[in-house]
């Protein structure tokens, strides 16, 4: 895979699967702007990237507030020239079924997980629509696919980015731009029980980033609105 003079924007960077996806970016000469509102860790993964010759910038960003976002795509592209690549990576998933799920904690999970790959999107999609050009991968989740007990705003959230992203592949399926989702399923530390005829073992934040890196690359060109399970076989039941 090639990526020539590529440019990349990281929401969610400081996490598991973020710093897995700025390794891996990094190894093909990706410039990387990598977004996180946890600071320290993301300060820690910008000065480690940098000491393996990797050019990254940290973008402090609380994907809550609408004209921080704004702030920071008109920052990013000033600076950059233009943006290329997309992963709307952030997220978080706290538990709690419909009956205990406090209001605001779904309202919370809805603004992060599926509010903020809207806003982040629609920041920078001018800019890829003027180019002719973009690559963008939302962060779905196989729990947005089949549901996960106990964790009802975040399948919810994750199954509206599934689609969010199929009706932006059509939408922007004649600007140059390729839109697909990516949907994780048991990574590393995670507790699901083990079908045996699953794979028969968790998955790491390595195994999603180079699903999401072929994405981002030139090989999917043919490829939009898909969402690709990343889950050892979990959604076949």
């Amino acid at each position: 895979m090639k990526f020539e003079n590529r440019t990349a924007f990281i929401t969610g960077a400081a996490g598991r699967i973020g710093r897995a996806l700025a390794r891996e970016f990094g190894k093909y000469g990706v410039k990387l702007y990598l977004a996180d509102i946890n600071l320290t860790g993301l300060d820690k993964l910008c000065a480690e990237l940098k000491d393996a010759g990797i050019e990254a910038h940290p973008v402090p960003l609380d994907l809550k507030n609408l004209a921080q976002i704004n702030e920071a795509a008109q920052k990013v592209l000033a600076e950059a020239g233009r943006v290329d690549i997309l992963i709307n990576n952030a997220g978080k998933w706290p538990a709690g079924s419909i009956l205990d799920t406090r209001d605001e904690v779904w309202q919370e999970v809805i603004d992060l997980n599926l509010t903020g790959v809207f806003r982040v999107s629609q920041a920078f999609l001018p800019s890829m629509r003027k180019n002719g050009y973009g690559r963008i991968i939302n962060l779905g989740s196989i729990a947005g696919e089949v549901g996960k007990p106990g964790f009802c705003a975040y399948s919810t959230a994750k199954a509206g980015v599934i689609m969010l992203t199929k009706t932006m592949a059509m939408e922007l399926a004649t600007c140059g731009i390729t839109v697909n989702s990516v949907s994780p399923g048991s990574i590393t530390d995670t507790t699901y029980p083990l079908n045996e005829n699953w794979l028969g073992h968790t998955g790491t934040g390595d195994d999603v980033a180079r699903a999401i890196v072929f994405l981002a690359s030139d090989d999917s060109g043919y490829m939009t609105g898909v969402d690709l399970p990343v889950d050892g076989g979990r959604i076949l039941g």
